[in-house]
């Protein structure tokens, strides 16, 4: 497989934000958002895409047995042919693992390739209008997610408010028992407060959780490895 990093830091998002996990990065994404922050782990970009070529049991052999917890990343993992036997090895060992990915690689077909799931959980991105991918998305990843599941809403302008709006309109309709959903501001596109302010007043979004990046807040938001 193609490695980028293994790090240890804390979850920097989602429903394990602030808690200890080693995060493994892989190398390569089937899109190409307008706001990436990890630009460095695609392919045929201006600067080289720098990776190791690791085995499944080498990346096992460095995560850290005392969290028991990983995010599996990128990049988007999921266009390894290799993640599925990571994943199923991580899970029978004991790890609790969250698969953070695009939207635009079926999970459906993944998860039938790991029988053992209740130990995992996806981070999914519904990529809206400001990332330029919104066409790449999947809709049949969004209604087939669990109650311990994420859908992650990245805003960058009052058209993204509008289609989040919308779509979680339409899971409630699908789902008794919705996955999380998680709300961010791009960041320094767009404005924090205002998007709070708007999750307080469109009910809907009542039982959504506000995020932001802490590792953009903790270090400096270039740093790696973090």
């Amino acid at each position: 497989m193609k490695v980028i990093e293994i790090f240890d830091s804390i979850d920097g998002e989602g429903i394990r934000t602030g808690q200890c996990a080693t995060f493994i990065r892989l190398a390569g994404c089937n899109l190409r958002c307008s706001y990436c922050d990890t630009v460095y782990s695609l392919f045929g970009e201006e600067t080289p895409c720098e990776y190791t070529e690791m085995t499944v049991d080498e990346i096992i052999s460095k995560v850290n047995m005392t969290y028991k917890r990983v995010t599996l990343t990128g990049g988007e993992p999921l266009v390894h042919t290799d993640s599925a036997e990571l994943v199923l090895k991580l899970t029978e060992i004991g790890c609790d693992v969250n698969i953070e990915t695009n939207g635009a690689v079926d999970i459906v077909d993944f998860l039938g390739k790991v029988p053992k799931s209740d130990n995992l959980f996806f981070t999914i991105d519904y990529k809206l209008p400001s990332s330029g991918m919104t066409d790449k998305m999947i809709w049949n990843n969004f209604i087939n997610l669990r109650p311990c599941d994420v859908i992650k809403f990245v805003i960058g302008s009052d058209e993204d408010m509008n289609l989040t709006i919308d779509i979680v309109k339409k899971l409630k309709q699908v789902y008794t028992e919705m996955p999380h959903i998680y709300l961010g501001a791009v960041y320094g596109m767009y404005d924090a407060q205002k998007l709070v302010n708007i999750m307080l007043k469109e009910p809907v979004l009542c039982d959504a959780t506000f995020q932001i990046q802490l590792h953009k807040v903790i270090w400096d938001p270039e740093e790696r490895g973090v």
